[in-house]
């Protein structure tokens, strides 16, 4: 059930600050809710840290920041052609009471719904989509790090990979996340850095528990699943690439039809929020009082010529006096 028409201020991934008018429905949790445009009825997610959950636990702000800076950097990459597979960024506002992001609706379920009961058809059908989605973060330098039952839904066609909260950048030091099995060995250990391989591992595991119905502790065994024999070594210490399990189930890389490419407006707005962050995280660097971080205040810059002259006065005066002095004393004395 709707509730009455609202506005709802925030900055578009560009970094420009708009308002529309929604109308919003309840919060399916404390975290999340669903909007609907009041002019294009268009549906969208909004997700916050409440005041009290942000109080307790601090690392929220740093999730719901990391989802928006993931989201910008998707943008600018995939501006011409976003994939249906990852969830497009919005808006966010991280100067608000409660800070929020907004996202594209939610498509489909949770694959948990589809738990051993898929078809034939449909299971590759959600494989080549889960893999899709790997490719396309993998292109673009992004390690999910916790593709999970949770975040993974399908529509009978096309999967969505939800939540880049606890993404992070190819190539960055591996933090311990996750559990098993979904998490890598190496992602719950924490040694090396962030791999591709690590999404691979959890992407093959949630579609084992998926098509097999079967829960599994570590490695499980895929002889008896022929649908799964394309990601046989997907487990191993030497997995492939996303590319070529995609080859492997007769489909086409994305990245043939999907430009990567740097907008410079986005790229523009991507540092804008890189700015509002580091002035959340240290208020005292803006030049304002703590709390009001929205600007980051600094000194107009000096004329030009103006500071060689500061410095050259700073430098001689206190010689010039002190031989003004000499004078006066070597006057009085004669």
């Amino acid at each position: 059930m709707g509730m009455e028409p609202e506005p709802l201020s925030f900055n578009t991934p560009e970094g420009d600050p708009v308002t529309w008018e929604v109308e919003a429905e309840p919060w399916h949790d404390p975290f999340e809710r669903r909007l609907t445009l009041v002019v294009q009825g268009t549906r969208l997610v909004q997700r916050r840290v409440p005041r009290a959950e942000g109080r307790e636990r601090e690392y929220l702000y740093d999730l719901l920041e990391n989802e928006a800076r993931m989201g910008a950097r998707l943008l600018t990459r995939l501006r011409r052609d976003y994939p249906p597979e990852l969830p497009r960024l919005l808006g966010y506002s991280l100067d608000a009471e409660e800070p929020f992001v907004l996202l594209s609706d939610r498509r489909g379920e949770p694959v948990t719904r589809f738990s051993g009961a898929l078809l034939i058809a449909e299971q590759r059908g959600l494989q080549v989509s889960l893999f899709r989605a790997v490719r396309i973060l993998s292109a673009c330098g992004i390690v999910h790090r916790r593709i999970e039952p949770a975040t993974v839904r399908w529509d009978g066609t096309t999967v969505q990979l939800t939540d880049l909260s606890h993404a992070t950048l190819a190539g960055s030091r591996r933090l311990r996340l996750g559990e098993a099995p979904y998490a890598s060995p190496a992602q719950r250990e924490g040694v090396g850095v962030a791999s591709t391989s690590d999404d691979l591992w959890s992407a093959g595991m949630v579609l084992y528990r998926t098509i097999t119905g079967r829960e599994v502790a570590d490695r499980p065994d895929l002889a008896a699943a022929p649908a799964l024999q394309p990601l046989h070594d997907v487990f191993s210490g030497a997995p492939p690439t996303a590319g070529e399990v995609l080859g492997r189930l007769r489909a086409p890389d994305p990245m043939q039809s999907i430009p990567v490419e740097q907008d410079l407006a986005l790229e523009e707005g991507r540092a804008a929020f890189d700015r509002a962050r580091e002035a959340r995280r240290d208020p005292a660097a803006t030049g304002e009082t703590a709390g009001n971080d929205r600007t980051r205040v600094q000194p107009p810059p000096a004329p030009a010529g103006e500071e060689p002259r500061r410095t050259w006065l700073t430098r001689w005066l206190p010689l010039a006096v002190l031989l003004v002095l000499l004078l006066v004393l070597w006057l009085v004395n004669r």
